[in-house]
């Protein structure tokens, strides 16, 4: 369904089509180009890239959507159940050129609460559309004395980007929207490492070395979890798996890439980067590798010629 602006430059142009024809008149027939031209740009146009933010305001709450440069329509408005006795508010607002902020306040009747805000965007005609952002109402700050390990504070949700750690996945929204989407928390946190584990070479000595690394990791309070390159994520080594090379693994807050590094499946852009060579430790090897190694750490990665060398790299 066409609105707003669309509407309005389609409509102008039908008229002055319609009058240049019924006149006889081609110069002003040919006026219905600008409308048509200026609706084509605008068309064109991607929405405005969101992100939103709520808080309670004394008996308000006030919502704040920032955005980028680009103009669009906003719908703001909170995701009440179907059966909701009571209707939520909603509002559509025109996001000018270069205006990046945009401030709502609405009263909450007694004993109400906030429900999931949804904010979406559309460029100006309505043709495209920006992907839902879902934001949870921000939980009391704890007090920095009483927080304990892995303690953290929800702020938002936002869409998946390579290299966030699958723990963070919010399912929920990401089944609404048929994209992923994760949680972006603050705070303390237990920090996660992510250990990838190619045995398509050495398969026992990689095993045993890549078990090692993870105990290393755990005893410097991470939380580990391994990717095991034809097989997928596991919480543990799989007993039973063909090697191959298959697979996206993900980062972690530090990524351990475990293998026989003739070849190297995978080279990850992840920081910090670790890859431990279960070979290194027979000089001969290591020499006739030195140019891989060479090409690893230019792309910022450390090499480790064994799992014990990771004690003292991180």
């Amino acid at each position: 369904m066409l609105r707003g602006v669309a509407r309005n430059l389609l409509a102008a142009a039908a008229v002055l089509i319609t009058a240049g024809l019924a006149l006889a008149n081609t110069d002003l027939a040919l006026l219905s180009l600008i409308p048509l031209f200026a609706y084509g740009v605008n068309a064109a146009l991607d929405p405005p890239k969101v992100s939103a933010s709520r808080r309670r305001v004394g008996s308000e709450v006030e919502v704040v959507v920032e955005a980028d440069r680009r103009p669009g329509v906003l719908y703001i408005y909170d995701a009440a159940p179907i059966d909701a006795p009571v209707e939520a508010p909603r509002w559509r607002v025109f996001k000018p050129p270069f205006k990046r902020v945009v401030r709502l306040r609405y009263r909450l009747t007694e004993r109400s609460q906030p429900l999931p805000l949804v904010v979406v965007s559309y460029n100006p005609v309505f043709t495209r559309r920006r992907d839902v952002v879902y934001v949870e109402d921000r939980r009391p700050a704890a007090n920095p004395a009483q927080r304990g390990r892995g303690v953290e504070e929800f702020v938002e949700v936002r869409q998946y980007q390579p290299g966030d750690p699958m723990k963070l996945i919010n399912w929920k929204a990401s089944a609404k929207t048929g994209e992923l989407y994760v949680n972006v928390r603050t705070g303390p946190e237990l920090r996660n490492a992510v250990v990838v584990v190619d045995a398509r070479r050495l398969r026992s000595l990689v095993a045993a070395e890549a078990a090692r690394a993870a105990e290393i990791l755990s005893e410097k309070g991470f939380e580990v979890t391994y990717y095991v390159l034809g097989h997928g994520p596991a919480t543990s080594l799989p007993g039973d798996f063909t090697p191959t090379c298959g697979g996206n693994p993900p980062c972690g807050d530090v990524t351990v890439y475990v293998g026989s590094l003739s070849d190297v499946c995978i080279v990850m852009n992840c920081r910090p980067m670790y890859y431990v060579d279960v070979a290194g430790a027979n000089a001969l090897v290591a020499l006739r590798r030195l140019a891989l190694y060479k090409r690893l750490r230019g792309s910022g990665a450390v090499v480790l010629r064994g799992a014990e060398a990771l004690r003292k790299a991180l």
